[in-house]
Parts: structure tokens; C-alpha cells; sequence
């Protein structure tokens, strides 16, 4: 499962996940302090337990910062050109075990002083690990059917057809976007420059149910967009093949055809080119 509807809105499943994991831990910690609040104020010798859950909320964002940094760090040679794309969190782009240490080390820094009193981290940081790391099998439909390649023929922007099957062989993205999606907006540089690095890997930009000249006026304000790429499912048909849950998703296929990995939501430039990479190392 790559992402979760839930109403309007489209969530990446590895960060519903992530999400639910902290908020474990911080409503676990919690409970626990209030039950040892209960305790200390029934038993007077008890006023040395840890009665608040401020240590839960330091490590919460602990680890969202070390997620980040440690995921920055791994993309360094990426960073280093373009070192603004750092702070750029809301493209996605973190490194989960970095953050895991980071969220345990700021826990045990909180609670330094009362050492015997870090066994109150044991039950949330359980609970937490339990759920960012079993809701995922939970949740994820077993024998699902697998993405296909698209198959079938749509318009260009040019104006010329676009038929999927003459494109087997090669490395193929596949981006579903509109132009008034904002995350879209964006993204699309990042594409556009990963497209350019990388020509052995083909990206289609496949616009989902606009008009040419919407689509055409739009894309003038992103000149490095390749316009040849551009196609437009103004039925959604190959939205529908991907079986696409929001927008902007993006679909990773090795020069087989076979299905190698689905983004959903905005993309960062180094997941981008990790991705493109693997892609171009499968034979």
C-alpha cells in the first residue's frame, strides 16, 4: 500500500505510518505520567518517579529533525549543489533509523539525572516501534494485484499519439500530475533536471484530465520541461490503469515493464535520482 485515502485527502502511507508511531509514543507517555502522577500524590515516597511526558515530546522531535538530517547527510553530494533543498522537508525525504536514534538519545538525555527512571521510556518507545513498524502488514492488502506497465495510445501535447507499447525496453517514469495541484508545481523541476541527467531513463509527464491549452499555457512558465514527454489522459484512463489515489504519484519501471516502486505525493530531488539509478543498474 503506497498510500491511504482518507475523505478528501491522500496521505503517503510510510509517513501515515511514521505519524502514527509518534503519536504512540507521546499518548502512551503520557497516560504513563498521569498514572504515576495518581501514584505519587496516594504514596509520599513516591516523589521521585518522572510524573510528566516532556522527554516523549522532546524525542518526538528528535526524531523528525534526525530523520531529516540523517537523510540530507546520505544525499550530501546532491545537497552540496543545491544546498537549499535541504529545508525543503515537505518534499519528503527522511531517513527513519536515523531518526529512531536520534528520538532514543534525546530520551536519554532528558532522563540522565533519574537514571533509574528511563524504564519509563520502555512501554512508549514499544508501543511506538510496534505501531510504525506492524500497521504497515496490517494495513497492506495481501495478493493485490500488481501495477502495469500502461498500456494503450494517448495524445501529446505537440498533438501527435503516444502509444505505451513502443516504448518497451527502457527504463520508463511515469508522473501523473494537473496544473493545479501544487505539490505538482513543485516537482516539476525536479523531474525536468532528473530527465536531463539521466537520458537512458525515459519521463512521461502524463496530465490527468486538462485541456491542451490549459496544459500547454501552464508548462510555459517550466521551459525545461520536455514538451515531447507531456501527454494528456484527459479520461484519466492511464491514472485509472495505475490505479492512481492522488496526485502528484509517480511510478518507477525497469526496462522489463516490471512495476519497481510508486511515490506518492511531491518528490525530492534526491529520491529522484536514487530511484533513476537503481532503475538504470537492472538489466
Amino acid at each position: 500500500m503506497d498510500a491511504v485515502r482518507i475523505g478528501f485527502f491522500v496521505i503517503s502511507a510510510p509517513r501515515l505510518y511514521a505519524a502514527v508511531g509518534l503519536l504512540f509514543l507521546v499518548v502512551v507517555a503520557e497516560l504513563g505520567a498521569w498514572l504515576r502522577r495518581r501514584s505519587a500524590s496516594a504514596v509520599p515516597d513516591a516523589s521521585g518517579e518522572v510524573t510528566d511526558a516532556s522527554w516523549a515530546w522532546n524525542a518526538l522531535f528528535a526524531v523528525i529533525i534526525g530523520a531529516r538530517l540523517g537523510f540530507v547527510v546520505q544525499n550530501m553530494g546532491y545537497y552540496i549543489t543545491q544546498p537549499l533543498q535541504a529545508l525543503a522537508f515537505w518534499q519528503g525525504g527522511f531517513a527513519p533509523w536515523w531518526g529512531v536514534a536520534a528520538g532514543a538519545l534525546v530520551a536519554f538525555l532528558s532522563l540522565r539525572r533519574r537514571r533509574r527512571s528511563l524504564g519509563v521510556t520502555v512501554l512508549p518507545a514499544a508501543f511506538a516501534l510496534g505501531a510504525w513498524l506492524l500497521v504497515p502488514q496490517l494495513l497492506s492488502p495481501a495478493g493485490g494485484a500488481p501495477v502495469a506497465f500502461p498500456s494503450g495510445v494517448v495524445e501529446r501535447l505537440e498533438g501527435d499519439a503516444f502509444d505505451f507499447g513502443d516504448h518497451a525496453g527502457r527504463p520508463t517514469v511515469v508522473n501523473v500530475w494537473a496544473s493545479w495541484c501544487i505539490p505538482c508545481r513543485r516537482e516539476l523541476p525536479q523531474l525536468a533536471r532528473a530527465a536531463e541527467e539521466h537520458p537512458e531513463v525515459l519521463i512521461l509527464y502524463v496530465n490527468q484530465g486538462e485541456s491542451r491549452e490549459t496544459v500547454a499555457a501552464f508548462l510555459a512558465g517550466f521551459p525545461t520541461v520536455d514538451a515531447g514527454n507531456v501527454l494528456l489522459d484527459r479520461s484519466q484512463r492511464v491514472g485509472n490503469q495505475l490505479r492512481s489515489v492522488g496526485l502528484p504519484s509517480t511510478y518507477f519501471f525497469d526496462a522489463n515493464g516490471n512495476h519497481v516502486k510508486t511515490h506518492v505525493g511531491e518528490i525530492s530531488g534526491p529520491a529522484i535520482t536514487r530511484e533513476l539509478h537503481s532503475l538504470a543498474a537492472v538489466r
